[in-house]
């Protein structure tokens, strides 16, 4: 009788403890197949692809985000970046005294106090020359159509705490904390505007209709019968003079830690030979080559790396204005930046691929032609006083846009190489973020996911 009163529970029973069974198998497996199959560079660098089960983008990113931070058997991503024997890592030698190599420098002795750093450099100083010399220095994270670029607010973050460290040493770095996008015609005005709508915390449109700041539109003195409105960046968007920013953070890092720094000028850097390299450089545990274009315009990396880069001259022209002219830094096409000296106005950039520049009549028909919409004023009453040409390193353009190169290369002058290069016209806005990045591969403490996220070995593919 007890057999027949409990046989049908013993059944339900034992359908129950098979479904469970089964659910738990298959969720073990969802999240085994979770790690080991979709664990790649693509959904960790937050590229928002779906999930091929069920759809989702943001969950499921979020949540091998969170496998991979409880992972303990994280491998390096690519041999370029495995870790150096951090405990024979005393010296360091940086070729090149730019962005990228001050930036290196400093974030090397915020993660290793103790170490030595010497920069190699045709100049005696920093801001004496290269690219990074003239740049305008125009911070901001945004593309020409107002959108973010990739990493554009994490490196606006990382940029602005590099320069509140220059600025103890050079205050007068920062020429502005605003810069402003002008719209020429209807559709620019109105995909300012979205902007302004969907990045309230970083911009702010303002027009001849401006009724809470109408002295800031007229502050502007644009050319009104041709500008429909502007853009305001702000909110760590700044206007950087270079040259003392790079002064004040080579400052700073000689402020910083207990190992020695050394700035050493040598003008025949570009025609060193390879035995003469292996013996400049034998003396340094680590190399890092952040020379910008003069390392692709002689033979210090040797013949054997064929980066995905392009050179780009940029010429521009320095301007002597009045007291009650143009003082704002624009963007429309070209742009136009004020300089440290009160009266001066930056006015930039050609874009040369040519071997040959373009000649000064030529420079002068380009730019006042691009900019002469919004600063017109500029071109009636200011007065040219030189032109400035620098070359730059252009990365190719890649799923996320131009993004710097980083990473161990190999060189014939050194076992121990490195490269930070193509920062091109985003080095204000990349080379801190990128600059601790690469000093956190080369002292072995690099994060995996965040190498990922910044798609760090886009070049080797």
């Amino acid at each position: 009788m007890l057999r027949h009163i409990f046989f049908p529970i013993h059944v339900k029973l034992r359908k129950t403890l098979l479904v469970s069974l089964l659910l738990i198998t298959l969720i073990f497996g969802f999240s085994t197949s979770l790690t080991g199959q979709l664990m790649t560079p693509r959904l960790l660098a937050g590229d928002p692809v779906q999930c091929s089960w069920c759809g989702h983008k943001g969950k499921i990113r979020r949540f091998l985000s969170q496998l991979s931070a409880n992972n303990s058997m994280e491998q390096p991503i690519d041999d370029f970046m495995t870790k150096t024997e951090t405990n024979s890592l005393t010296h360091v030698g940086i070729v090149g005294g730019g962005l990228a190599g001050l930036s290196t420098a400093f974030h090397l002795l915020q993660r290793q106090p103790t170490l030595d750093i010497t920069i190699l450099d045709v100049t005696s100083g920093p801001g004496e020359g290269g690219a990074s010399s003239v740049a305008g220095g125009l911070l901001h994270p945004l593309s020409p159509r107002g959108k973010l670029v990739y990493m554009g607010l994490e490196g606006l973050a990382s940029t602005n705490r590099l320069i509140q460290v220059a600025r103890q040493f050079a205050p007068e770095c920062v020429l502005r904390e605003d810069l402003y996008r002008v719209a020429l015609d209807e559709k620019q005005r109105d995909t300012l505007r979205g902007t302004a709508e969907a990045l309230p915390h970083l911009t702010k449109w303002i027009d001849d209709t401006n009724k809470e700041a109408p002295k800031e539109w007229e502050s502007l003195n644009l050319s009104e019968e041709r500008v429909l409105g502007a853009l305001k960046m702000h909110n760590g968007c700044k206007v950087i003079h270079v040259p003392s920013y790079l002064s004040g953070l080579w400052d700073a890092c000689q402020s910083t830690g207990s190992g020695s720094k050394a700035w050493v000028q040598d003008q025949t850097l570009s025609e060193t030979s390879t035995s003469e390299w292996k013996s400049r450089l034998s003396g340094f545990d680590c190399v890092v080559f952040s020379g910008g274009a003069g390392m692709f315009q002689s033979s210090v990396l040797g013949n054997d790396n064929e980066l995905p880069i392009q050179l780009v001259r940029g010429q521009s022209i320095e301007m002597t204005v009045s007291s009650n002219q143009l003082k704002n830094a624009l963007l429309g096409g070209k742009y136009v930046s004020p300089m440290l000296e009160p009266d001066k106005i930056l006015v930039g950039a050609t874009h040369e691929f040519r071997e040959e520049p373009l000649s000064q009549s030529d420079v002068v028909k380009e730019l006042k032609d691009r900019s002469y919409a919004f600063c017109s004023t500029l071109w009636d009453h200011g007065s040219i006083d030189r032109i400035t040409s620098g070359s730059r390193v252009q990365s190719q353009r890649g799923r996320y846009g131009r993004l710097p190169i980083i990473g161990r290369i190999k060189c014939p002058h050194h076992s121990n190489s490195w490269i930070f290069t193509g920062l091109s016209s985003r080095g204000i806005l990349y080379h801190g973020i990128y600059g601790d990045a690469l000093s956190g591969s080369i002292l072995g403490q690099d994060n995996v996911d965040r190498l990922r996220h910044l798609d760090v070995e886009w070049w080797k593919k």
